[in-house]
């Protein structure tokens, strides 16, 4: 597992693709696109970055920051609970919820169920009516001119320069610029590389092992992890004698 993150501008594999005679035509748009599937294929949570935000629920709906490309978790930011996935079939409206008053005549809405939110494009539904919650979710880093950038990583780099090239000289075999033997070398050298980046990215370091342990030896199950944001999963259990 990788202990500290950098990242590099994403001139950095387009200089690397370029130093290849026959691709002296890529340029930083098709850069940009294949780093994005490279991204979407792997899945790997370390390639992107972890953000957090806070967001205004106005009649169950808010609008999603424009980098967000996956939601961890969702949190109300009065009462810090955590929100689970939506299971309802329709849209949240007045009619699933009552409006009351309080003794000083402030109108607050019941929640009859637990909460939950679910996503549609860049809206996201909750079944709170109105108030403010923090997502916590996954964005692909970008410099000042929105361009991705990259993780200033040896094996990272070169698999995805492996990956460009395979995809450019798959188009350069299907035209007849290049012969099946140049095709099934970087084919071979990009599978390689791929296993190299997947266990860079998925071994875990002693300190999450030992998280990981303490989750797994734990006699009494935590059934409530999820609602505080599994921020008590890792610790130590304690057994007392009376």
């Amino acid at each position: 597992m990788i202990k500290e993150i950098k990242y590099v501008n994403i001139k950095e594999i387009v200089s690397r693709v370029l130093r290849h005679p026959l691709l002296k035509d890529f340029g930083i748009e098709q850069a940009v696109q294949y780093v994005s599937d490279f991204i979407d294929i792997f899945g790997l949570p370390d390639m992107m970055e972890n953000k957090e935000v806070t967001i205004q629920i106005k009649d169950y709906r808010g609008v999603l920051p424009c980098d967000c490309v996956s939601i961890n978790q969702v949190k109300d930011c009065l009462t810090r609970n955590c929100f689970r996935a939506m299971t309802d079939t329709f849209t949240p409206n007045d009619r699933d919820y009552q409006a009351i008053k309080d003794n000083q005549g402030v109108e607050w809405y019941k929640r009859p169920h637990e909460l939950a939110f679910k996503t549609q494009g860049n809206v996201i539904f909750t079944s709170m009516k109105n108030g403010n919650i923090i997502i916590s979710y996954k964005a692909i880093p970008v410099d000042k001119d929105g361009y991705p950038l990259l993780i200033d990583n040896g094996i990272y780099l070169k698999t995805l320069e492996l990956y460009i090239k395979k995809e450019l000289f798959l188009v350069l075999f299907e035209t007849g610029k290049v012969s099946s033997a140049v095709i099934q070398n970087v084919q071979q050298d990009y599978a390689w590389r791929a296993g190299q980046l997947q266990k860079e990215f998925t071994t875990p370091s002693v300190s999450e092992m030992e998280a990981f342990a303490r989750m797994w030896t734990s006699l009494i199950p935590r059934m409530t992890s999820f609602d505080s944001g599994f921020i008590e999963q890792g610790d130590r259990e304690y057994r007392r004698q009376h």
